[in-house]
């Protein structure tokens, strides 16, 4: 009997490794935030094909599952991947090799780093993106002169932060073919000075200029989408909403989501022109990516005043902002997705902007619907216009870091309406629940500082110091939220991402120090470990 003893026990040992579940993956010992409905946390998660299996502490989670691969967090904070509600990822990309003009502080350094690149390889063309003539000490748009002189020969496009203005050289303005008085350029759209073009261009002449520089062949686009993808992943982003996009770049993500070469989950929108419209006539999947929003601009940006008001600019009274659109376009496109069952998205930065579309989607839109049509920025309402959203369940999405970016000169162009901008938990209460994102590459990628600026309302100057109208501050929670299971469920993608519960994807981000009780001078500082996607990591900082 006594020799019987150790077989016997390790027949049971085998038999009940035999009766646990396989897993691909396990991990323990981890300070899990779930963002489930009752903001639930835990230790411990498996993974099976992509999928959570389960969740529960170690014991639990250990006990009723085995795996080759199991992974000891040692009490680091893992949350639900990080869902970028708005933003450009080709863009992005494409501006990793372009000169990066964010923080110049005048024309003069714009000039320095253009030469300098222009020294290291002598390129054919120059393109910058991220100058903001609100940081300059002379904040007036600049002329060309000088950038004209500095380069004669090749064409020079620079965009604005917001991307809805241009500079351009003299060379930029020929190759594009037009001249001051050209029919073709929308009345407000091109600076004239002594009867000549000054360089600068807003929204849809701005947008033109793109023609003027190469297209990326499909190798280069490709090559664009991963380095994105890449950066994403650094940042703990495993999904995101891109903003609008070309038929034949969607194409090229198509062939390479199909080829598992990109892995990030994508939301992507359509640029609503004739190729689009007539390839895509009902709501589109392919693996990661989804297709079924429409992409509409109302408006222009704040910075440049081309966000629409309904009353005069403070800093200019004869300007009101552009329309970039007609009501009767704008109608045809919203009959147009409400006919194919596709959502409509609409870039609404001032007061008249968000009026126009609030009550044009009122025509298509009976309250307590779920189509979960959207408002893009959301950013100057009127405060007889707020009861809208709720009433007509009209989704507001915000991005956090443009408050920060915008605060310390905002109130120069809207006076005392700056009351009501920016005004994200007013715009939260009409729902009950908020997408965020950040507009990436106007904003920086990560998304630590969009739920530093939701919940602290600060730049990463930590100014101002009191905060900047925290009335209209997120909770902690409320900010993880929107950048989670909220921003899934502005895509319809709630029962599938978005928090840590069974059956959902594997999706998960890892931090060095956990953003829901970091004090606030560390949490813009605090970086991501490891990112994970359908339980691949695809980014790792841990030995």
């Amino acid at each position: 009997m006594t020799r019987l003893i150790p077989g016997l026990i390790l027949i049971v040992l085998l038999t009940g490794c035999k009766m646990k579940e396989q897993a691909d993956l396990i991990i323990i010992n981890a300070d899990v935030y779930t963002v489930d409905s009752t903001f639930s946390k835990c230790t411990a998660i498996a993974v099976k094909d992509g999928i959570i299996l389960d969740t529960g502490d170690d014991d639990f989670i250990l006990g009723r599952y085995r795996s080759g691969v199991i992974k000891d967090l040692k009490g680091l904070p893992l949350y639900p991947g990080f869902n970028d509600a708005h933003c450009h990822l080709f863009g992005m990309g494409l501006g990793l090799s372009r000169v990066d003009l964010r923080g110049t502080k005048s024309f003069d350094e714009i000039l320095t780093r253009l030469s300098q690149r222009y020294n290291e390889s002598k390129p054919k063309y120059l393109a910058g993106d991220g100058w903001d003539q609100n940081l300059w000490d002379v904040k007036e748009f600049p002329d060309n002169k000088r950038l004209s002189e500095m380069f004669p020969d090749i064409p020079v496009v620079l965009s604005r932060v917001d991307f809805h203005a241009v500079i351009v050289n003299d060379a930029a303005i020929k190759a594009l073919g037009i001249s001051p008085g050209d029919i073709s350029v929308p009345h407000g759209e091109a600076v004239i000075k002594e009867g000549r073009f000054t360089g600068l261009f807003l929204e849809g002449t701005a947008d033109r200029f793109k023609s003027v520089l190469p297209e990326p062949d499909r190798e280069e686009a490709e090559r664009v989408l991963l380095a994105a993808q890449q950066e994403c992943f650094k940042y703990g982003l495993t999904s995101l909403s891109h903003g609008g996009e070309s038929l034949n770049i969607i194409e090229i993500m198509d062939d390479m989501y199909k080829d598992n070469r990109l892995k990030i989950r994508t939301d992507v929108w359509l640029t609503p022109d004739d190729k689009n419209l007539n390839r895509f006539t009902s709501p589109y999947r392919s693996g990661r990516m989804r297709i079924s929003v429409i992409k509409v601009y109302v408006d222009g940006a704040l910075g440049s005043r081309g966000a629409l008001l309904l009353n005069p600019y403070s800093d200019m009274p004869s300007a009101k902002g552009i329309k970039v659109i007609t009501t009767e376009e704008f109608k045809r496109l919203c009959e147009w997705a409400y006919t194919h069952g596709f959502q409509v998205a609409t870039h609404c930065i001032g007061d008249a902007a968000n009026r126009e579309a609030l009550n044009v989607y009122a025509g298509f839109l009976q309250p307590g619907n779920d189509l979960r049509w959207r408002i893009e920025h959301s950013q100057v309402i009127h405060p007889d216009d707020f009861q809208l959203f709720g009433k007509y369940s009209i989704v507001p999405s915000i991005q956090p870091t443009h408050a920060t970016s915008d605060m310390l000169w905002a109130d120069e162009r809207l006076g005392d309406r700056i009351e009501y901008a920016y005004s994200y938990k007013r715009l939260l209460d009409q729902l009950g629940w908020i997408p965020s994102g950040t507009d990436f590459p106007i904003e920086e990628v990560n998304p630590i500082y969009t739920f530093f600026a939701a919940h602290f309302r600060k730049n990463l100057d930590f100014i101002p110091e009191e905060g900047f109208q925290t009335e209209n501050s997120l909770s902690r929670e409320e900010a993880l939220r929107s950048m989670t299971i909220w921003a899934a469920r502005a895509s319809f993608e709630e029962a599938q991402k978005g928090s840590i519960e069974r059956g959902k994807y594997a999706d998960f981000t890892i931090l060095d120090k956990d953003i829901m009780i970091a004090a606030e001078r560390d949490v813009p500082e605090i970086k991501v470990l490891m990112t994970f996607v359908a339980g691949e990591l695809v980014y790792n900082l841990l030995p």
